[in-house]
């Protein structure tokens, strides 16, 4: 409620339309009706980044569509174009030629065939970005080819801008309000469909934001575009395989365990794969399981022979070697400590020695196996000799032989014997080390790296010389099993999964079950080596979703729907109407002629003339006439423009073609009153229009305080260049002042000319010249002698002038007759003609002196 007036202000129905509207695309709308821009790329990479967020869920801070935003008239401040200046390769104008409009709001640019009007027309299209345009050629005649270019000023207020057109296709920005209308745009309004130039406000900027909604669409578009499919396609011996099926299902919806279990891969599975692979290139299986046999012997020999290595060599056995050697060793001296106290009173020491062990087992092993075989030692009968000096015994000698026996045979000497022996033996029990040359074999059988094979061998022949040797486990060489033994552990396992594969190959249907375990275990071990790529792949469809679920919220169908039903209640009725009006005021209401809207999609509203009430299907152009269609199309091209109620300026190029009297007269009254609120610029070559534009201003300022402010400009064509301005413009003064303007102005510059020597300038300046003083002596006909009574392309009398008939005398008539005789010849004459005709400088002078001398003197005769 408005706090002053307490009134509830009414509601806006648009803006509340607009809240049901995803909030991207009501903050789109804000920032539009705001600044009434279409946004740039960053702006819409921006909205695009809002729709995402919105779509998804994410925070995002968005801008509501403020009220009454439409309440309030939106308007286009009047500009007018001031000048084209600079011109530059279009068709055969000069270059640097210009026009300049000033700040006339109904110029009328006039010329003869070939002067220049068309190229002007052509370019102000080009330039414009007008809809139906034609190529914009260069001087076809001129090898030089520069690209079209000029310089256009428009003014608005009081503020004057220049911008510089270089042939850019869509044309200058601030110039797309000006619209022009030639015969190609008259051909176009009368047989073709055209969508509406303008549209109501609010269709204007449903128009704005579905291109917007377009551009965001775009730019999402962009986005997934440059998230191709990076994942490599699954080999085709991976196909029919649970991998390929997983593949196949990737989604964004895939979890990272769903993931981690399809891209499983383990060292077991590696080693199934090998197996299986081993199993399948067995062509003779019952070949491959002898061999398997023989393989299985092998190692069970090596590891026989290692393991009894491996044992020998223990600490725990070095620990027992030990002390069997410790053992003998004490057991040992305790008998020699008890030889020594038994024989301490024989002749010779060392009894009891180790050597003198050494020397009595000898002796015995002499005695019983060659002196005395079969009788037990020592041998002592009397006939019997000593085995060591091989002299008869006495008795002590017998006694003494008998005592040392009995000292060996003894306690501490039998178990000191013992003992040695016993260790001796665990000395010679330790295994050989085998030949080398077999021990690098049997490495690699086991698929040992050789250097490690040689440096186990060289190892264990260390350890097995240190260990009669050293005295404790610490002093031993140190030995690495652990590559061997799980080289054994692994080839035991190969042989006894090999031998159940083989026993399973050999049942039915095992080799195509084992193919197919093998054929999935492959296309794991693919997959394994892809997961990188399934994660980016499930990220990519992630982000292709949010994309997807952000482009349904660009799509313009409510849009569309809404500014299809402002097309109906604002569009097509205005436009209908509008027609109906210019129409009438173009006086073509006989004409049964209709405006039919067409929906071209989107909102756009297309507009297409149809013949009213007819019985057989034709085309308008096929049924009017050529002027009939002219005025058709004109109606059409003001309803369509008008409709944005912008007072944008209008060009028109020879606008009346192909119109009678009646119907030229109805442009020119339209023409005038629409130049009461905007620009109007018209090309023609027809001096009936122009006087009737006159006649038109004329009349209006009889009956109006305010009437538009008419210019003329007049083009010519000197030789081969056209779009001259003819800056003098006698043709359209007074015929007094006419011709005294070519006297005065005009003449110096041909006799400049002529003492230069410059015959081209010369020629076409003093040519010019005759044509105008030809032009000015018919007008004077028409003004001087009638005194405006009667004049050509108006259809008034004024027959207040009847009275100035009776000063006419016959020298008038013969002056004006010979000077439209001599000079005709230079309006008409083609330049081939112009050598040896024209008139000298002089003479032109004297006959301008003549004629300004008869004005003069007619206009004081008394009536």
């Amino acid at each position: 409620m408005d706090a002053q007036t307490g009134i509830e202000p009414p509601k806006d129905a648009f803006a509340e339309w607009f809240a049901d509207r995803p909030k991207w695309m009501q903050t789109a709308a804000a920032r539009l009706a705001t600044t009434r821009q279409i946004p740039s790329a960053e702006e819409i990479r921006g909205l695009a980044d809002l729709c995402v967020a919105e779509a998804n869920g994410a925070p995002a801070t968005f801008e509501i569509m403020p009220q009454g935003i439409f309440g309030a008239v939106a308007g286009t401040e009047a500009f007018k174009l001031c000048k084209i200046d600079k011109v530059i390769g279009v068709n055969a104008i000069r270059d640097n030629a210009y026009l300049d409009f000033g700040t006339a709001d109904l110029s009328v640019v006039f010329g003869m065939n070939g002067s220049g009007k068309s190229g002007y027309a052509r370019l102000l299209k080009h330039a414009c970005g007008a809809r139906h345009k034609e190529d914009l050629l260069p001087n076809v005649f001129n090898a030089a080819k520069p690209g079209a270019s000029c310089e256009v000023t428009v003014v608005t207020g009081a503020d004057s801008k220049t911008f510089q057109w270089n042939a850019e296709p869509d044309g200058l920005r601030p110039l797309r309000a000006i619209h022009i209308f030639d015969t190609v745009a008259a051909e176009s309004y009368v047989d073709s469909k055209n969508v509406a130039s303008y549209e109501p406000r609010k269709m204007r900027f449903l128009s704005s934001l579905i291109l917007v909604c377009d551009a965001v669409a775009g730019e999402l578009a962009t986005r997934k575009s440059a998230l191709p499919k990076t994942f490599p396609v699954v080999p085709l011996e991976h196909s029919l395989t649970v991998a390929a099926s997983f593949v196949s299902q990737i989604r964004d919806t895939t979890t990272a365990d769903e993931i981690d279990a399809a891209c499983a891969w383990s060292v077991e599975s590696l080693e199934e794969r090998q197996d299986i692979e081993k199993s399948l290139k067995q062509h003779d299986v019952a070949a491959r399981v002898k061999q398997l046999g023989l393989d299985k012997r092998t190692l069970a020999l090596f590891v026989e022979s290692y393991d009894a290595l491996k044992f020998a060599t223990s600490d725990e056995e070095f620990q027992k070697l030990l002390k069997s050697k410790q053992d003998a060793i004490s057991k040992r001296k305790a008998a020699t400590e008890d030889a020594a106290k038994v024989f301490a009173g024989s002749a010779l020491d060392g009894i009891g020695s180790e050597s003198w062990r050494l020397m009595w087992e000898h002796a015995r092993e002499y005695s019983v196996t060659t002196a005395y075989p079969e009788r037990d030692f020592p041998a002592t009968d009397d006939d019997d000799l000593c085995v060591l000096c091989h002299q008869p015994l006495d008795a002590a000698a017998k006694g003494r032989l008998s005592r040392f026996e009995e000292y060996v045979k003894g306690g501490l000497e039998a178990a000191a014997t013992k003992a040695e022996k016993d260790y001796s033996d665990a000395v010679a029990a330790l295994p050989s080390l085998p030949v080398r040359e077999k021990w690098k074999l049997e490495i690699d059988f086991l698929k040992v790296d050789p250097a490690v094979g040689e440096a186990l061998f060289d190892s264990i022949a260390a350890r097995l010389a240190a260990i009669p040797k050293v005295e404790t486990r610490e002093a031993l060489p140190k030995v690495d099993w652990t590559v061997v033994d799980a080289a054994i552990l692994v080839a035991s396992n190969a042989h006894a999964k090999e031998e159940i594969a083989l026993e399973e190959l050999g049942k039915d249907g095992k080799k195509a079950e084992l193919e197919k375990r093998l054929k999935e275990l492959k296309a794991r071990e693919w997959l394994s080596q892809q997961k990188e790529a399934v994660i980016a792949e499930v990220d990519r469809f992630a982000a292709i979703k949010r994309l997807d679920k952000a482009e349904a919220l660009t799509k313009t169908n409510a849009l569309t729907t809404k500014k299809n039903e402002l097309a109906k209640d604002e569009l097509e009725a205005g436009y209908r109407d509008r027609f109906i009006t210019e129409l009438r005021a173009l006086g073509g209401m006989r004409l049964k002629v209709e405006p039919v809207a067409v929906p071209e999609g989107k909102g756009k509203i297309s507009f297409k003339l149809e013949i009213k009430d007819a019985v057989l299907k034709a085309s308008t152009g096929s049924v009017l006439s050529e002027g009939e269609s002219r005025i058709v199309a004109l109606a059409a091209f003001l309803a369509d423009i008008t409709g944005s109620g912008q007072p944008t300026p209008f060009v028109f190029d020879d606008p009346v073609s192909s119109l009678d009297q009646e119907f030229e007269e109805r442009v020119v009254e339209r023409l005038v009153e629409l130049a009461n609120t905007r620009q109007v610029v018209v090309f023609t070559h027809r001096l009936s229009l122009l006087a009737l534009v006159e006649d038109a201003i004329e009349a209006r300022k009889r009956v109006e305080a305010i009437v538009p402010a008419l210019s003329v400009i007049t083009l010519r064509r000197i030789g081969d260049s056209t779009g001259r301005v003819d800056e003098l413009d006698v043709r359209h003064k007074k015929p007094k002042s006419g011709f005294t303007a070519i006297r005065d102005h005009k003449l110096p510059k041909i006799r400049a000319y002529e003492k230069d020597g410059n015959a081209a300038e010369y020629d076409a300046e003093l040519k010019t010249a005759c044509g105008d003083f030809r032009i000015l002596t018919e007008r004077s006909i028409e003004k001087v002698i009638l005194n405006g009574l009667m004049e050509r392309f108006r259809r008034s009398i004024q027959t207040k002038q009847l009275k100035s008939l009776t000063k006419i005398n016959a020298a008038d008539c013969a002056l004006v007759d010979s000077m439209m005789t001599k000079y005709s010849k230079f309006e008409h004459s083609q330049p081939d003609e112009l050598a040896g005709m024209l008139p000298t400088p002089d003479e032109l002078a004297a006959d301008l002196d003549t004629v300004i001398a008869w004005i003069d003197e007619f206009e004081k005769r008394a009536a």
